[in-house]
């Protein structure tokens, strides 16, 4: 009874001096809404995502805890019991720990196998690459016919011998520049007597007229070339074996291996499924991986519905949002506020200009379906937008006076611009980018000054100073 009680005295405080010791190796930088964040996760996140930014810890530390909110407030709606979220972080999963559930090595070796076979066959010569002309011979052709075939190519061979180019030899019996265009050929791919031929030659020189089953051919040897490393090759091949479902062969080799080691009269398809649910525990760098994976989906989940998704009322809002802050938008110089017009005609041109003259921009598109869209045929198509000068070529040519246009429409071939030069935005719709972001980014400062109060954040400030900086 008395050692009982030393026994597990000594094994309570093992654990202590073990979990002391890894308090001590990787020790809490912070937490957030209750939750625990150790160093190495703050500094895995700071090194990846500062790769460009040049951003210090100090720096980047508010934009981790906000970002570290967000997901805390994703958690309390429950947005990771979600059929889509579940679903999405799934398939994320699946992909990301396929490489750990397949035996790559046996994907590889057939790769190379099937390298040391094509590698093999082809042989020294190499690869040549070659142009010909050919004229065919139909399988029915009378004697007559073959010996009027014969003396039509060796016409051609005279004309090589005395000096003429290629080309020139091939566009005396009608056969193009672009039929002579080179290509590649291997031992094994070609007739026996096309083979013989080509790779008889030395670069530059070409064969007498020969036959084979299907032509007379002349062939001109144009260059030769090895046939490559396997790390040429290798990805190609591989593509090509995943067409053939080599990932579900190297699997089934990586379950029964799994099957060996784990025991128990496991099949393979169990043994895959045991190291599945495993790798999190197995591999620190798949659960850092995963674990951002999830985070990072309830962070775009959450900022989606909070921030980035437009409320009914969208409009409204930004227009009263441009009223408020409408200083701090100007242009460099005055825009273009109108529509580039095409029509049908001339007349029709004229007659959707005299409409549009002197009306507001909103309405443009109201009054084109009102009097110009009657029927189903399109006669008139708008571009409207607030142009600077080179954002519209025909734009620039009719608002500007610069340059000579845009390429007229097939069907609508007669353009012009309507409206009105404006020194400053008018509406938010003249700067709609700039507002809605600027907006956005309005919610998301008041939904983060909410997150602070709603949630505490502590800061361990002497652990936060050994940030890439400790043993």
């Amino acid at each position: 009874m008395k050692i009982g009680k030393i026994f597990l005295t000594l094994f309570a405080v093992s654990l202590s001096a073990v979990s002391l010791l890894a308090q001590d190796s990787d020790p809490v930088i912070m937490t957030v809404a209750g939750n625990d964040v150790t160093r190495s996760e703050f500094e895995y996140a700071f090194n990846k995502n500062n790769v460009s930014d040049g951003q210090t810890v100090d720096e980047y530390l508010p934009l981790f805890v906000n970002f570290k909110l967000k997901v805390a407030e994703a958690l309390a709606q429950k947005l990771d019991t979600l059929t889509s979220f579940k679903k999405e972080y799934k398939k994320d999963r699946d992909a990301l720990a396929e490489d750990y559930l397949t035996d790559k090595d046996f994907i590889e070796e057939e790769a190379y196998r099937i390298y040391s076979k094509d590698s093999a066959s082809i042989g020294h010569d190499g690869i040549l690459q070659v142009a010909q002309i050919a004229i065919r011979v139909p399988q029915n052709a009378t004697e007559e016919a073959v010996a009027a075939i014969k003396a039509r190519i060796d016409s051609v061979y005279s004309l090589l011998q005395a000096g003429a180019t290629f080309e020139e030899a091939g566009a005396s019996i009608g056969i193009p520049a672009s039929s002579l265009r080179p290509v590649e050929i291997v031992r094994g791919q070609a007739y026996t007597e096309f083979e013989e031929a080509a790779f008889a030659l030395v670069d530059g020189a070409y064969s007498a007229p020969f036959r084979s089953p299907a032509a007379y051919h002349i062939v001109k040897r144009l260059s030769v070339r090895p046939f490559g490393s396997f790390e040429q090759y290798k990805e190609s091949i591989i593509k090509m074996l995943e067409q053939q479902n080599i990932r579900k062969a190297a699997q089934m080799k990586k379950g029964f291996a799994l099957a060996q080691e784990m025991g128990g009269g496991l099949t393979p398809e169990q043994a895959l499924a045991r190291e599945d649910s495993l790798l999190e525990e197995k591999y620190p760098e798949f659960g850092r991986l995963m674990h951002e994976y999830y985070e990072g989906l309830l962070f775009f989940e959450i900022s989606n519905r909070e921030v980035w998704n437009s409320e009914d009322n969208a409009d409204e809002l930004y227009a009263k949002f441009f009223k408020k802050n409408k200083k701090k938008y100007k242009f460099d110089a005055p825009r273009f506020k109108g529509a580039v017009v095409h029509a049908v005609s001339q007349e029709m041109l004229d007659s959707v200009k005299k409409h549009l003259d002197g009306k507001n921009t909103d309405e443009y598109r109201a009054i084109v379906e009102k009097y110009f869209l009657n029927d189903s045929v399109r006669v008139v198509r708008l571009e409207l937008g607030v142009y600077a000068a080179g954002d519209n070529k025909w734009v620039d040519k009719f608002a500007f006076g610069q340059g000579e246009g845009g390429r007229a429409m097939k069907s609508l071939p007669f353009t012009d611009v309507v409206g009105k030069f404006i020194n400053a935005p008018e509406a938010y719709t003249d700067v709609k980018g700039a507002v809605v972001d600027d907006y956005n980014k309005y919610k998301e400062k008041k939904w983060v000054k909410k997150l602070r109060k709603k949630y505490k954040v502590i800061i361990n400030k002497e652990v936060l100073k050994t940030v890439n900086n400790h043993d």
